[in-house]
């Protein structure tokens, strides 16, 4: 099939915006993560510059919500084949497809227009097929390397501790605050779309390394992020997930690992040697993944058997 141009689509011209406030702020306020709404941002901006040309404005989204059902979707298939084009990953694809529909959804929701774009399907994903991630040996020696007579070891020290022992994602590890970590072994969470955090069990190796980062770091209130940048620059401020990303890429490089690791391969890395260290025990793998599908019941279990913190405590011990 041969690609459409590439040149901006013209608009038709609409009636000026009616309601006072803007949409596209009105529709990322209800976008629970923090990180949703930068990609969903980024998506709709991105719709604007790749299929018009220009930067995102009320009065653009307004004119691209005032189309036909036909045009409308026309003008988004244009836009996922400029996307296919400039070689995007299928998953990228996907997520600027998906804010688009669901930025489009919330307008008819409160009848700013009149289409839908059900017809505009994601791209097909392969499943990711390496789940085996790291060897155990692998992440042993990166933990060695951090300088823990210095701050930033310390910190760097903890913030492995918990992508291994708890298979936590970079994002829950950014978001906690100092009042989130209690000295006798648990930590609260706010899960991947959750919108209450929820208690885990820490190993003491990892409560011993996060006790040290505090007292290291000193002067701090309950409310300050629990992990702080170090740099000149951003001292003090929240640590975010790209630099807990360089971090790792660093310290798998210094330990002589060919694999590109990233924070999620831990993830997988973790869980993966919990399942062939306990011979598949799938019910704790469960409890340490927290994965979103877990039924009620699977929670109850979890709690009334500590699964979870068995699978932490037996990790731990494996490092």
């Amino acid at each position: 099939m041969q690609s459409p141009v590439s040149k901006p689509i013209p608009l038709p011209n609409a009636p000026e915006v009616t309601r006072s406030s803007d949409l596209l702020a009105d529709f990322l306020r209800l976008k629970i993560s923090a990180n949703t709404k930068r990609n969903y941002s980024k998506a709709i901006a991105d719709f604007c510059r790749r299929t018009y040309d220009r930067e995102v404005s009320e009065r653009l989204l307004s004119q691209f919500l005032s189309l036909q059902q036909s045009e409308a979707v026309y003008q988004v298939l244009h836009y996922r084949q400029l996307l296919i084009d400039a070689k995007l990953a299928p998953s990228t694809i996907n997520v600027r497809l998906s804010a688009l529909k669901s930025f489009v959804d919330y307008a008819r929701q409160v009848e700013q227009c009149s289409f839908n774009l059900a017809d505009v399907t994601c791209l097909k994903v392969e499943s990711y097929s390496d789940t085996t991630g790291i060897a155990v040996a692998g992440f042993r020696e990166m933990l060695q390397i951090p300088d823990r007579s210095t701050i930033k070891g310390i910190r760097d020290y903890a913030i492995l501790r918990l992508l291994w022992d708890n298979a936590l994602r970079r994002n829950e590890i950014c978001s906690l605050d100092v009042g989130d970590f209690d000295k006798s072994g648990r930590l609260s969470i706010l899960g991947k779309g959750k919108i209450q955090k929820s208690q885990v069990d820490l190993s003491p190796a990892t409560t011993i390394a996060i006790s040290q980062w505090l007292v290291a770091r000193d002067n701090y209130r309950s409310s300050d992020p629990l992990f702080t940048s170090l740099d000149r620059r951003s001292k003090g401020h929240r640590l975010d997930g790209s630099t807990i990303y360089r971090l790792v890429r660093e310290f798998s490089e210094a330990a002589g690992i060919d694999k590109i690791v990233s924070p999620h391969r831990i993830r997988h890395s973790a869980i993966t040697a919990y399942l062939d260290a306990s011979n598949g025990n799938i019910r704790a793998a469960q409890g340490l993944s927290r994965h979103a599908n877990l039924n009620t019941l699977n929670c109850y279990d979890d709690n009334r058997h500590k699964y979870q913190a068995q699978a932490t405590n037996t990790l731990a011990d494996l490092i």
